[in-house]
């Protein structure tokens, strides 16, 4: 049984995708205060809380998104569905989902509208809170003031992986600023670590502006 729950969403357009992946060296990293091992809110089944590290890849494609979306790749063959669907993302994202052991990791995928290809969707932290994994991501420029963009509606996304020392969570939420500045939360849950299939967000819960 998969459980979703999202903020101001709603479906992509018909066009075929033609995606450009840009590997992304940069991460956030592990959170401050994962160092000293799980705390006293591990329950009794003894569920890891802690994250033992995080990396993401950044990708773009020509298919204009109406609204941030998550997508959960839970198990290998959620992931390779995944790659299907985005098959010409290159070597870049091949690599990076053949190097993760679903074993102790999770991958997802975040995506958001830009209004051309100068802009890339940012994760700017992530962390083990509540038994869930949170993350927060911004659509942010990447030109400078003086270098010219055409304008050209693209969907920029960053598939992020996190690993866990101990029983992964398979609980997720994020918090998606989109283009306009406008924040919006998306949460996908599964019941068990074994489910497979990715978890697509749907058109429900709230939105929060952001104050800037």
């Amino acid at each position: 049984m998969i459980a979703l729950s999202a903020g101001c969403l709603g479906d992509d357009t018909e066009d075929s995708p033609s995606n450009e992946t840009e590997p992304d060296d940069g991460d956030p990293g592990t959170p401050s205060g994962d160092d000293d091992g799980p705390e006293d809110g591990d329950d009794a089944d003894g569920k890891a809380t802690e994250l033992a590290g995080s990396d993401s890849r950044t990708y773009r494609y020509s298919k204009r998104s109406t609204s941030p979306r998550l997508n959960m790749l839970g198990d290998d063959a959620a992931a390779t569905d995944w790659l299907a669907e985005h098959d010409r993302t290159g070597d870049s994202l091949e690599t990076f989902v053949d190097e993760t052991d679903f074993e102790t990791s999770v991958l997802v995928s975040l995506e958001a509208g830009a209004p051309n290809p100068c802009h890339e969707l940012a994760l700017e932290s992530i962390a083990a809170e509540d038994e869930q994994v949170v993350l927060d991501g911004a659509v942010r420029e990447t030109s400078d003031d003086d270098e010219a963009c055409i304008t050209q509606e693209t969907t920029v996304g960053r598939l992020v992986r996190a690993t866990f020392d101990g029983q992964r969570l398979t609980n997720v939420s994020v918090t998606i600023v989109d283009r306009n500045g406008e924040s919006h939360q998306v949460s996908v849950s599964h019941d068990t670590a074994s489910e497979s299939a990715g978890a697509e967000s749907s058109n429900s819960s709230t939105e929060t502006a952001d104050d800037e």
